[in-house]
């Protein structure tokens, strides 16, 4: 019998999605309608030719921006480019377990122990410990590379690896008594955020 894939693995339909998130989020005219899915945003609002890209986006954006809570959405257009960014991020790690779990247990410790290259090997050799023998030889080896580009790229889009080197990533003080206040302080590692140590 084939066991279930724990993990959800279909992020590759772009990295942070910064400029597609601030059209998207933009378009959002009732947010607490919009996550329990009575108000909807028309893919027409992304800039991007192909309709089929559209769609696609917009089904990601929605996937991950349901997962945030009410107050990020209503208060995103207020945060600086950099708190955005992380809240954009925070949406990432709660939609897909594995980038939360590469996050604190890859990328958190490498930065712990002065380690601050980060490459896709990294997330290739980690996602290898985490599924089976089974499912890893499921994925094709394409497959397998664009996971692995896309979860980098992701690190390097919140500013986590910033010029081939993993650093921390500073926020304000709104946003990290937002995240407290909202009890995702256990996300501050993920961007390798001083505060953390506040939060222990």
């Amino acid at each position: 019998m084939k066991k279930e894939m724990k993990y959800n693995l279909a992020f590759t339909a772009g990295a942070l999605l910064y400029n597609e998130s601030l059209y998207f989020i933009q378009a959002i005219d009732y947010t607490e309608d919009y996550l329990k899915n009575e108000f909807s945003v028309h893919s027409d609002v992304l800039v991007t030719n192909a309709e089929s890209s559209r769609k696609r986006i917009k089904s990601e954006l929605d996937k991950r921006l349901k997962n945030l809570d009410v107050d990020y959405l209503n208060k995103f257009s207020l945060f600086t480019e950099q708190d955005q960014k992380v809240i954009l991020f925070l949406a990432i790690c709660k939609t897909y377990s594995i980038i939360t779990e590469f996050a604190l247990e890859v990328v958190f410790n490498k930065w712990k122990n002065f380690d601050n290259e980060l490459s896709t090997y990294d997330f290739k050799y980690f996602l290898s410990s985490k599924l089976s023998e089974e499912q890893l030889n499921s994925i094709s080896e394409h497959s397998l590379y664009k996971l692995s580009q896309v979860a980098v790229k992701m690190f390097k889009d919140v500013g986590v690896f910033k010029e081939d080197k993993l650093s921390t990533v500073h926020i304000s003080d709104e946003l990290v008594e937002l995240l407290k206040t909202k009890g995702d302080a256990w996300f501050l590692p993920c961007i390798l955020n001083p505060n953390v140590e506040d939060t222990e």
